[in-house]
C-alpha cells in the first residue's frame, strides 16, 4: 500500500502536537517546581520570623538585640542568596528541556560552565564581603552571641543643652 500524502501531513500535524504538548508539560512542570521552592523559602520565612519575633521580645538589652539583627541579618542574606540560587538553577534546567524537546541546542547557561561558577563565585565573595565588614562594624565574633558589652555601653552622654532663642530679658 503507497502512502498518500493525506497520511504524510496527518503524520506530521500529530508530530506537531505531541511536541508542543511536550513543550507545555515541561513549562509546567517548571512552573510547578519554582512554586515548590517558593513555598518553601515563604514557610521557613515565616517561621523564623516567628521565632525572632519572640527572641527580640525576650531581650533584655541593646547588645542582644543588635547581635539578634546581625545574626537574623546574616542568615536572610544566605537564604536570599540560596532563594535565586535554587529559582535561577530551576528556570536553567527547564530552559535546557525546552531546549532539547524542541530540537533546539540550549544555550551555554543551561548547563553547568565555567560562566555559572564564575558569576556565583562573584555573587559568594561579595557576600562574605559584607559580612566580615558587619561583623568588624558591630564588633561580634563570627557565629557568637557578644556576652559582653559593646564598645561605649555603660558610658554616661553628656546632653547638652540648647541655647534658647528668644532674648534674655
Amino acid at each position: 500500500m503507497t502512502p498518500k500524502p493525506e497520511d504524510f501531513l496527518l503524520q506530521a500535524w500529530k508530530q506537531q502536537l505531541d511536541i508542543g504538548l511536550r513543550l507545555i508539560e515541561t513549562m509546567v512542570e517548571g512552573a510547578i517546581k519554582m512554586r515548590q521552592v517558593q513555598l518553601e523559602a515563604a514557610t521557613e520565612t515565616y517561621a523564623k520570623a516567628v521565632a525572632t519575633r519572640k527572641s527580640a521580645a525576650e531581650a533584655s538589652d541593646l547588645a542582644q538585640l543588635v547581635q539578634l539583627q546581625a545574626e537574623w541579618t546574616r542568615v536572610n542574606v544566605q537564604k536570599c542568596a540560596a532563594y535565586w540560587r535554587d529559582l535561577y538553577e530551576v528556570a536553567t534546567r527547564t530552559q535546557g528541556e525546552l531546549a532539547s524537546r524542541s530540537g533546539v541546542q540550549p544555550p551555554a547557561a543551561a548547563f553547568e560552565g565555567d560562566a555559572n561558577k564564575a558569576f556565583f563565585g562573584m555573587i559568594d565573595d561579595a557576600y562574605r564581603g559584607w559580612l566580615d565588614a558587619t561583623q568588624k562594624l558591630y564588633k561580634i565574633e563570627p557565629g557568637k552571641f557578644a556576652e559582653e558589652k559593646l564598645p561605649g555601653e555603660g558610658v554616661a552622654v553628656a546632653v547638652k543643652q540648647k541655647p534658647s532663642r528668644r532674648a534674655a530679658a
